[in-house]
This record gives structure tokens, C-alpha cells and sequence, in this order.
């Protein structure tokens, strides 16, 4: 199999997780905000220390799945074979995404069982955190290209 069609599908896999997990998502969240979906009343009281802890775990796993990603994406071997580069990317790109729709998920129905703005408002940030997410064939092909040492000299005499 050639391996750029092997790139190309992996990133149109991540590509239909990371849409269809968005949709299902947004599609929950107005559900719940606008009151169709029947299993949540709304009525239930959330502690002050659980809506505190809501917010820091929202604030540290925001930044800790992005910072995970680019870590393993940035930080893994170069050249790498392109098996391993897919498996590096895919592993890392479901973590980062899994992750988050997690949180989110978690949002929504705080949202929904108690009808408080604080967990709608963390919602609609987890959910343009997910801009960020989004698969890059880019940063994959990245993982697999060779740098030439004689382009790298050019590119640090030309700085000079």
C-alpha cells in the first residue's frame, strides 16, 4: 500500500472521529440547553465544591491534553517509519480528543441536571477548545521527512 494513501486515511479516520464526536456533542448540549431532552429537570442543587473542582479540572485538562499531543507529536523520534508515525499520531490525537469529549460530555449533564450557567459556560469553552484539535495531515507527513543537513546549513548561513 502506498504510504501517503496510507497518511490520507488515517487522517480522514481521525477526521470522522473528531466530526462525528463534535456533532454528537453540540447535538447533546442543545438538547440539554434548550430542554428537548426529557431525562433532565434541572432541579438538582450542585455543591459549591463540586462546581469549584468542575472549574479547575476544566482549566488543568484543557491545556494538558493540547500540551500531551504536541509533546508526543513534536517529541518522537525523526524520521520514523511510517507505521509508527500513524500509530504515534493516531494514539495521541484519540487521547487528546477522547479526553476532552470526556469533560465535555461531563458538562453537558452537570449543565443539564442543574440548570446552572457555570457548567454551560465551561461547555461552550471545552467546546472551542475542539478547534484545536483538529487532524492535520501536515503534522503527520512531518513525522516521516527527512531533513537534510545541507538545508539546514542554508537556512542557518541565510540567517546570519
Amino acid at each position: 500500500m502506498n504510504l501517503e494513501k496510507k497518511m490520507d486515511e488515517t487522517i480522514r479516520l481521525l477526521k470522522r472521529h473528531y466530526w462525528g464526536n463534535i456533532l454528537l456533542l453540540l447535538t447533546l448540549f442543545l438538547l440539554v440547553t434548550l430542554g428537548i431532552f426529557p431525562l433532565l429537570d434541572r432541579s438538582k442543587i450542585v455543591n459549591l465544591t463540586v462546581e469549584m473542582y468542575d472549574i479547575v479540572i476544566v482549566i488543568i485538562t484543557i491545556p494538558l491534553s493540547l500540551k500531551y499531543f504536541s509533546d508526543k507529536v513534536k517529541k518522537a523520534a525523526r524520521p520514523m517509519e511510517v507505521e509508527d508515525a500513524i500509530r504515534v499520531y493516531k494514539r495521541a490525537s484519540f487521547w487528546r480528543l477522547y479526553t476532552l469529549s470526556t469533560i465535555t460530555l461531563g458538562q453537558i449533564l452537570l449543565n443539564g441536571l442543574s440548570g446552572n450557567m457555570n457548567f454551560f459556560w465551561l461547555t461552550v469553552v471545552l467546546l472551542i477548545a475542539f478547534l484545536f484539535c483538529k487532524p492535520s495531515y501536515v503534522e503527520l507527513a512531518t513525522m516521516t521527512q527527512r531533513v537534510d543537513e545541507e538545508e539546514a546549513e542554508e537556512g542557518k548561513g541565510e540567517s546570519r
